[in-house]
């Protein structure tokens, strides 16, 4: 039986080997650069020498700046924990017209928060940066997994999951390459390698997705085969693969190509989630008169013709996908449903009219260059003339030796004869100062070129912390561009998570934090009452919790993606924990107060030491509040200590009064504008003390005395 015969070429393929020229038509060649940079930062910075005996004898030498300054700035841009956030727009409360009760910006922010944790971003976003540094861009590739579990299926049966990946700038491919927004791209090309079990497996699955003639008999087996089209992938690693079995399994290389297409679409009312009603018109613009059966107009209760009412459409636009390979389609034009390109793309340092950024490295191989092969040349220069040689008549000694204590024969001198005459030892020669003076030069004006300052780099000591974080955020300067297209990179991602989020979950459990109210428990595990309103206490606490909510909604939810930077570099750390030490040595924080603010890794089990020293504060404060509404029960006047006024004597009720005067030192004086937590005045706080008390103000000894009381009806009043 004659095999049917196989296409050349796929339709995504061309346009793969179209990028693929563009590639190589860059100047310099994108592929040789990428790999260049690649290599070097890895320390091969001696490849293709030309192979000469003078080469081979030349040390080889490298001292990494490439490396040492890449990893600085990548640690740097890090070193700011970075979260996405959804808010609703100015004149939007963030709420869902359809379910008012539900916060759709709360449940978006809560679901990434989720995601970029499973995808473990913070090591995602260190490896992106590495491969902007070494090759100019970096992309991550998000799809959707139909057959994972989310939780772990631990909420019930929910299927489907958005996955990460990231993906080397040279296998992404622009449809208009000399504009990086990747929305107005007429397609993008994702290139990948899998094995061809793989690729069969999964073009079998989709047979329903393929063109009809590729389903026949045994097409794929003979139009799916190992290949070995590695030279256009980066690094070394990439160009080197297992050697295919002998049953003829490897690896091939596919291609995404993601496109849009637009079509009409009914509008649906965010009210009630069913599709919008207009009245048809014909040609002419005249609205359609509804008829019966008979052909004559359908006549309302109310005497008005009963008009033809058709669906509100508009232009929709949703991303397609085809994959294949060279010589065959796994899948064909499969609408995604998605309108945003899962594509965020990012590049380390812009270029114009091209979508290929400027890797940092690219700046750094010349200098680096230089800098090995002059420290070569000092090297093979210490070899050849750094040490001393020695020179001897040979006729007069028959063999020389430099072995120690070794004596020496020597024959036919003459009496008198000089020494030097016989043997001489010649001194090296000395290499000018200007080579190690020049290669020093280099590696600095090449640090200072870059940012790469004493201050970011860890050279000097932090004594003055004031004046390093001065120089700090001056070293920050050069790096902030980067940055900013970091964040951007990051916006694009909460977008497309949201388009995702709305297109494939619909109706499903999600985990977030929500704040609550609990009951405060006592020591035996029992509720504590507040002895003034004698109701159960309560305290805010912030619990995770499982609640169900519609995705399906972001569809018609226009939300604003906000990235929440937070400095946490080593120099701003020591700054804020002696500010933190300031406040609490002048009094400004309790100690509570001092650890919610501290970093979490200079106090072990904070969290749980903060509970502890809130529970004893409550405790003491229920048992001092029951103490004096005892006394005051019993008409007795107490003190902000518990300590019944009546009972103290002249000098410790002046001691009283005293320390409360100084509680309240900082209220503003009498007549100015009330303020935010601003003082109570006499009258509210008479009126807050008990009716015993107000009857025996007037009989207390003492303008102190009764400020005391005073005092303590503004803590009833409060």
């Amino acid at each position: 039986m004659a095999r049917k015969k196989v296409r050349t070429k796929t339709q995504v393929w061309e346009n793969y080997e179209r990028g693929r020229a563009y590639n190589n038509g860059l100047v310099p060649n994108q592929y040789r650069l990428v790999n260049t940079n690649i290599e070097f930062f890895a320390g091969n910075q001696w490849l293709h020498l030309p192979e000469t005996p003078a080469m081979s004898r030349l040390p080889k030498p490298m001292f990494n700046i490439i490396k040492r300054v890449t990893s600085l700035f990548v640690a740097s841009l890090t070193s700011s924990a970075t979260t996405i956030a959804f808010e609703p727009l100015a004149y939007y409360d963030g709420t869902n017209e359809a379910d008012p009760s539900s916060n759709a910006a709360a449940f978006a922010t809560a679901e990434v928060q989720n995601l970029l944790e499973k995808f473990k971003m913070e090591y995602r976003i260190r490896d992106a940066l590495f491969d902007g540094a070494q090759t100019g861009d970096y992309c991550a590739h998000f799809y959707w997994d139909p057959d994972a579990l989310p939780y772990g299926g631990a909420f019930g049966p929910y299927r489907g999951e958005i996955q990460m990946e990231l993906v080397d700038g040279l296998n992404v491919m622009f449809g208009n390459p000399n504009d990086r927004c990747v929305e107005r791209q007429p397609y993008i090309l994702i290139i990948g390698r899998d094995t061809v079990e793989n690729l069969r497996e999964e073009a079998e699955r989709n047979r329903k997705f393929r063109p009809k003639d590729e389903s026949a008999g045994d097409f794929l087996e003979y139009a799916i085969q190992p290949d070995y089209d590695t030279a256009w992938q980066a690094g070394i690693g990439g160009k080197h693969e297992l050697m295919p079995d002998d049953d003829g399994t490897g690896k091939a290389l596919y291609c995404y190509m993601y496109y849009k297409v637009t079509a009409n679409a009914p509008v649906i009312d965010p009210k009630t989630g069913q599709p919008m009603m207009e009245v048809a018109t014909d040609r002419s613009g005249n609205p359609i008169i509804e008829k019966d059966e008979n052909g004559k107009p359908i006549i309302s209760n109310d005497g008005t013709p009963q008009y033809k009412m058709k669906k509100v459409m508009q232009p929709t636009t949703t991303v397609h996908v085809t994959k294949a390979t060279k010589t065959c389609t796994i899948f064909e034009d499969v609408d995604t449903g998605l309108t945003r390109y899962p594509i965020a793309w990012g590049n380390w340092e812009r270029q114009k009219n091209q979508y290929h950024g400027r890797a940092l490295v690219t700046g750094i191989v010349p200098n680096q260059i230089f800098i090995n092969s002059m420290f070569a040349m000092v090297m093979r220069h210490l070899q050849q003339l750094g040490f001393p040689k020695e020179i001897y008549n040979a006729d007069v000694i028959s063999q020389w030796t430099n072995e120690v204590g070794q004596a020496i024969g020597v024959r036919g001198m003459q009496p008198g004869q000089n020494i030097q005459q016989v043997a001489y030892t010649l001194q090296p020669a000395d290499m000018s100062n200007q080579i190690i003076a020049t290669i020093d030069k280099a590696v600095a004006y090449t640090k200072d070129c870059l940012g790469a300052t004493d201050a970011q780099l860890g050279n000097v000591r932090p004594d003055n912390t004031s004046a390093l974080m001065v120089l700090q955020s001056a070293a920050e300067v050069p790096l902030e561009n980067t940055r900013a297209n970091l964040h951007e990179w990051m916006e694009d991602i909460g977008a497309i998570l949201l388009d995702m989020m709305g297109t494939y979950y619909g109706e499903r459990p999600i985990v977030r934090e929500r704040k609550m109210d609990e009951l405060v428990q006592q020591t035996g595990g029992t509720p504590q009452i507040d002895p003034f309103s004698g109701l159960m206490s309560t305290q805010s606490v912030t619990r995770k919790v499982v609640e169900t909510f519609d995705f399906s909604q972001f569809k018609h939810l226009y939300l604003n993606v906000r990235v929440n930077v937070g400095a946490t570099t080593y120099f701003s750390e020591i700054a804020m924990v002696q500010t933190l030490d300031n406040l609490r040595r002048d009094g400004v924080l309790s100690m509570i107060q001092y650890l919610e603010r501290v970093p979490d890794r200079l106090v072990p089990q904070k969290e749980e030491l903060i509970e502890n020293l809130k529970a004893q504060a409550k405790q003491k404060e229920q048992e001092l509040a029951t103490q004096q509404q005892m006394q005051m029960n019993n008409g007795i006047i107490p003190g902000s200590d518990g300590q019944a006024i009546g009972s103290m004597s002249e000098a410790q009720e002046a001691a009283a009064g005293a320390a409360e005067a100084a509680k309240h030192k900082k209220l503003p004086p009498s007549g100015t504008n009330p303020v935010a937590g601003g003082a109570i005045d006499n009258a509210k706080a008479f009126a807050a003390l008990p009716p015993g008390i107000q009857a025996r103000f007037q009989d207390i000894p003492g303008a102190r005395t009764q400020a005391t009381v005073l005092n303590h009806g503004r803590i009833l009043a409060k």
